[in-house]
């Protein structure tokens, strides 16, 4: 597989940018759309080794709202574990912030909450009183018992938000609520609460009755009591598990969810299973995982044979003490090189062998073990471990190495970290040392597996790995700290910790920032896009031209991945998602920032990707929305202009004039798409005219666009 095309040199401290003329004539050379297809096709593979290595953690667990929201002052609030964290605000100083709740994520809370007598309590006294303090153990439900007890109140979904408080509420006047409304704010877990409740709750009941507002504290068992509190009571399980039961099978299409999730409610090795859960969350993931499975026509049986604690029992058993040495370590790297030749697998099982030996022989103080012979059987190492080494019908590919169940890999190395401290070491130099793979698979999977790692410790992975690429002058390895970061973010626990750690390092010079552009051309920055765009906006006008290119990089591949579960845009099957008019709407600003040289530059290279790219039939398909047709006639000019050469510069975006010649081609049959050009047709702007006669004609004579419409145009140009 070739590998994939380095951005321009990025200039050290005091280097000067490059001339625009360098990078647009490298521009010109290469191919575009065969270099997006293969980044399209490298980031499937990496979501489908991510997928396997978070098979095993909860995604949202018993969160009540999506990936992230937009604050009043256009922030980011990030929501996973129901702790708030915000980022990108643009008023630092501001001490309160307010967060709308998505009102289909209130009702689908309010229809899935299971009764409980904290609910109700909640909801007979917020019709008299203005502030509640609800009290409870963590990971309890508190959040759900609240929001539903909110919802029922207001009676209006729209009206649920929360508040976040850099250090306390006190800062908190009327004007910062609205009426007839509910809010839900995190009792904070220092002093600053605990030592001053009365004052904190008194202010908090001045200003809501003064707004006409409700507020819920949500607040920890430790905290003191007081008249306002209400005791958190968990819900029953069966009863969280029945209602999201209910709701995802008739999300799923099922004719008759009641009926069917009565019917599986009751089964006795479900029931056998929500007794050994203690958290509201833990019976909500097992319903999400009993849907998808039943959706797809399995068995309970076997649905809950594969859920991740039964994997994780069957990871123990492999790695038991009586499993050959080699082969537990067959199975670690296996699990991190799933897919790879068997050749390669069969060389790092040995290589990790010998680290683990040399790491217990000086624990253990015996003799350094033998050097082993690059080979042994294959055979010897697969038994019984549920891998299997299958040929991949290519001639010239050999044999690959794959688990059976491919969600094994995360489970293994979860009971390795977990489970077996001794060798953490030369697992970790092991990593290590596979991240200098010549081989781009090869690395992007060891820098995954440490992003997952990192998940367990932070900050010893940062300090060991993630700074040391960060700063180094090669690409290659910076660009491991971005796939060890987006693979860590995949966890909701770490996410917030990543996204802050990309903050700090996107104002800290060229080569933290290009980590930071990577990071963000991934998953990661399709599931949070408003901070992404910010952020990368952000760099494209401190750097100049140097960063230009790989901010539009990561902007295509932003829109090349959806918003969905898996965050896959499938183009049969849904309607333009909401990420290409973000990024539009983005694009447009950039293009017209009068103050910045990357800024614009970046908007164009972008733009000319989005068209490009496998993708582009969302841009088309926006073309329809007249809201939409002024963006993209501004940006249709804005790489036009940047298309044609200009004194001893190359032109930008000479793909630009294909990709006319493609929209051209559908003239007659998208009106949407005539509606778009036509503005940008006529009239041109004068440095155009020329050009667009002149390719026009070309296109007509040639056949590239339909005659008639080409000397139409032509006309409508000359005669405007």
């Amino acid at each position: 597989m070739a590998e994939p095309e380095a951005p321009a040199r990025e200039s050290g401290p005091g280097e000067k940018e490059h001339k625009p003329g360098r990078v647009a004539e490298h521009n010109a050379q290469r191919d575009l759309r065969e270099e997006l297809s293969e980044q399209r096709k490298r980031s499937r593979i990496s979501a489908q080794n991510l997928d396997a290595l978070y098979a095993d953690t909860v995604i949202g667990g018993d969160d009540i709202t999506g990936a992230s929201h937009r604050a009043t002052d256009g922030g980011t609030v990030n929501a996973p574990g129901r702790d708030q964290y915000i980022f990108g605000m643009s008023q630092e100083d501001k001490a309160v912030y307010t967060v709308g709740v998505p009102a289909r994520a209130v009702g689908v809370v309010r229809r899935c909450q299971a009764p409980t007598e904290s609910c109700d309590t909640l909801l007979r006294r917020l019709r008299d009183e203005h502030v509640l303090l609800l009290r409870g153990e963590p990971h309890s439900g508190q959040p759900t018992a609240a929001l539903a007890a909110l919802a029922l109140w207001t009676g209006d979904d729209t009206r649920l938000a929360w508040l976040h408080c850099r250090r306390d509420p006190l800062p908190l006047v009327a004007a910062d609520l609205r009426d007839a409304t509910g809010y839900l704010v995190m009792a904070g877990d220092d002093a600053t609460w605990s030592d001053h409740a009365d004052q904190i709750i008194g202010h908090l009941c001045r200003v809501a009755e003064r707004a006409g507002a409700r507020i819920v504290v949500l607040a920890g068992s430790e905290f003191p009591e007081h008249d306002w509190t209400v005791q958190h009571e968990p819900p029953p399980l069966d009863k969280v598990f029945a209602n999201w039961l209910v709701h995802e099978l008739y999300e799923g299409g099922e004719a008759h969810p009641q009926e069917r999730a009565d019917k599986t409610a009751a089964d006795e090795l479900v029931r056998e299973k929500l007794a050994g859960y203690r958290r509201p969350r833990e019976a909500r993931a097992l319903a999400l995982q009993v849907a998808t499975g039943l959706l797809h026509g399995r068995s309970v049986g076997e649905i809950l044979e594969g859920l991740p604690e039964q994997r994780r029992i069957r990871a123990r058993n492999l790695l038991a003490k009586d499993t050959p040495r080699r082969a537990r370590s067959f199975l670690i790297v296996g699990s991190v090189l799933s897919g790879s030749p068997a050749a390669v697998v069969a060389t790092q099982t040995l290589r990790l062998a010998t680290l683990i030996e040399e790491e217990l022989a000086r624990q253990t103080t015996i003799e350094q073990p033998r050097r082993h012979h690059l080979w042994e059987w294959l055979s010897d190492w697969t038994e019984d471990t549920g891998i299997r080494v299958k040929d991949t019908g290519r001639g010239g590919d050999g044999q690959v190495v794959e688990f059976d169940e491919p969600r094994m890999a995360g489970s293994i190395l979860r009971v390795i970290w977990e489970e077996q401290p001794t060798i953490h070491e030369p697992l970790l130099a092991w990593l290590h040392q596979l991240t200098e793979d010549q081989q781009f698979g090869t690395r992007m999977k060891a820098a995954e597996a440490i992003g997952l790692l990192a998940t367990y410790d932070f900050l010893a992975v940062r300090d060991r790995f993630l700074e040391e690429w960060r700063d180094s002058d090669k690409f290659e390895r910076r660009e491991l700290a971005a796939w060890a970061l987006a693979s860590a973010a995949r966890d909701p626990q770490v996410e917030p910790r990543v996204l802050e750690c990309l903050r700090r390092w996107a104002r800290n010079g060229r080569r933290a920032q290009s980590v930071v552009i990577r990071a963000y051309g991934s998953w990661l920055g399709a599931r949070h896009v408003e901070e992404a765009l910010h952020v990368l906006g952000d760099i494209a006008k401190t750097s100049g031209y140097v960063l230009a290119g790989s901010v539009a990089r990561a902007v295509s591949q932003i829109h090349q991945l959806g918003t969905g579960r898996t965050f896959l845009y499938d183009a049969e099957t849904a309607e333009v998602p909401e990420n290409t008019r973000r990024i539009i709407s983005a694009l447009v600003e950039w293009s017209a920032d009068p103050d910045s040289k990357g800024l614009p530059r970046a908007a164009a290279l972008a733009f000319v990707r989005l068209l490009a790219s496998p993708d582009a039939i969302r841009v088309i398909d926006l073309a329809a929305d007249p809201d939409a047709a002024g963006d993209l006639v501004a940006l249709w000019r804005h790489i036009l202009l940047h298309a044609v050469t200009r004194g001893p510069d190359a032109a930008l975006t000479p793909e630009a004039w294909d990709l006319l010649s493609d929209w051209l081609g559908r003239w007659e049959a998208d009106a949407g798409v005539r509606r778009v050009l036509s503005q940008v047709l006529t009239p041109p702007p004068d440095e155009l005219r020329m050009s667009l006669l002149f390719h026009l004609r070309l296109w007509g004579r040639i056949g590239k666009v339909d005659p008639e419409v080409a000397a139409r145009l032509a006309a409508l140009i000359e005669g405007s």
